[in-house]
C-alpha cells in the first residue's frame, strides 16, 4: 500500500496503516494527503520496502508518534508528559522566563492574546496558556501542526486534569507561513507576538550557548529530517529573521518577545529594550506601549 504522492523508497517519512488497529483508512489517508507522505503497511516494512532513514509515523496508545532511526528515538507532542507537566504544575510557573518576558510586571484585567508565530513543539505556548494567556500557535510544517493539534485536543477534550484542560482551551493551532500570516493579518491584533526562530545552521547553536539536551537533539533531528532541502520545506524563521521581527513589530499591540541563545545576535539586527537571560536561553523584549 502506498500513496501516489511519494515513492516509498525515497520518502522522508511514511505513515504506517494497520487495518487491525485504529485509526481508519480514511483518517490515515487524510493525514497522508495533508502531510504529503506515503502510506505503508506492516508487511511493506517487513519486506524492506521502506528506507531505513525515513521517519515512521505510527499510531500508538491513542496518539500519532514519529519513530526515528528504526524506533531508536520517538517524537511526539504531549503536554501531559511528566517532565514537562511538572513545569506546568509548579508554583514556579510564573517564574519561567518565557512567562515573565511575555506577561511582564503589569497586572492585566483581561488575558493577554499571544501569537506564537514559530510554535515548534508548543512547550512555550503551553506554559503561557497555563499562565492565563490565550495563545494562537502558528506552525508551517504540516506534520508538526498535526501533532500540535493532537496535543491540544488531548489536553482540552480528553484530559481529566483541570490544569491541562484549562491550558488546552486557551490554545489553538494554525497551519501557515507565519511571515505571510502576519503580513496579511485581518483579525483583531494580538497583544503579544512571540518568536522562537530556528537557527539556519544547527552546528552554530552550541557556539552561541544553546544547551543541547537529549530531547533537543531528538527534536532537532526530527525537524531536520522533515526540512530536508529536497523536500522544499524549511522551518519558519530560518531564512528571514528580519522579515519576521519587522512584521511582528508592526502587528503586535503591546510587545514582541524573541527567544534566542544567550550569545546569539539580535533578530534582524534590531536591539531590544531589555532582555531576560538564563543559562540556556535569552528572551529579548520589544515593548510597543
Amino acid at each position: 500500500m502506498s500513496n501516489a504522492n511519494s515513492s516509498i523508497s525515497e520518502a522522508l517519512a511514511y505513515i504506517v496503516f494497520d487495518s487491525s488497529q485504529e485509526p481508519s483508512l480514511i483518517q490515515v489517508e487524510s493525514l497522508a494527503k495533508r502531510c504529503g507522505f506515503a502510506i505503508v503497511s506492516p508487511a511493506d516494512i517487513a519486506d524492506g520496502k521502506v528506507s531505513d532513514k525515513a521517519a515512521a509515523i505510527m499510531f500508538n496508545d491513542g496518539l500519532w508518534r514519529v519513530h526515528l532511526d528504526n524506533g531508536a528515538a520517538i517524537v511526539s507532542v504531549d503536554f501531559s508528559e511528566p517532565r514537562f507537566y511538572a513545569r506546568l504544575n509548579n508554583a514556579g510557573l510564573h517564574r519561567e522566563y518565557v512567562v515573565r518576558a511575555v506577561l511582564g510586571r503589569k497586572k492585566m484585567t483581561q488575558p493577554l492574546t499571544v501569537l506564537d508565530a514559530t510554535a515548534g513543539f508548543g512547550h512555550d505556548a503551553c506554559l503561557l496558556a497555563a499562565a492565563g494567556c490565550d495563545v494562537t500557535m502558528v506552525e508551517q510544517i504540516p506534520l508538526l501542526a498535526c501533532l500540535l493539534e493532537q496535543a491540544v485536543q488531548q489536553a482540552s477534550d480528553v484530559s481529566t486534569n483541570d490544569l491541562l484542560l484549562s491550558a488546552g482551551e486557551r490554545m489553538k493551532v494554525v497551519e501557515a507561513d507565519s511571515l505571510l500570516l502576519m503580513q496579511q493579518w485581518s483579525d483583531p491584533r494580538p497583544d503579544v507576538i512571540y518568536l522562537d526562530p530556528m537557527y539556519a545552521h544547527p552546528e552554530a547553536e552550541s557556539k552561541r550557548g544553546l544547551k543541547k539536551t537529549a530531547a533537543v537533539k531528538k527534536n532537532m533531528a526530527f525537524l531536520q529530517r522533515l526540512t530536508d532541502p529536497s523536500n522544499g520545506e524549511k522551518p519558519t524563521g530560518v531564512s528571514d529573521g528580519q522579515g519576521l521581527i519587522e512584521a511582528a513589530l508592526s502587528l503586535a499591540t503591546r510587545k514582541v518577545v524573541v527567544k534566542r541563545a544567550p550569545g546569539a545576535e539580535w533578530l534582524g539586527g534590531i536591539k531590544p529594550a531589555s532582555s531576560l537571560t538564563g543559562k540556556a536561553t535569552r528572551f529579548d523584549v520589544y515593548p510597543l506601549t
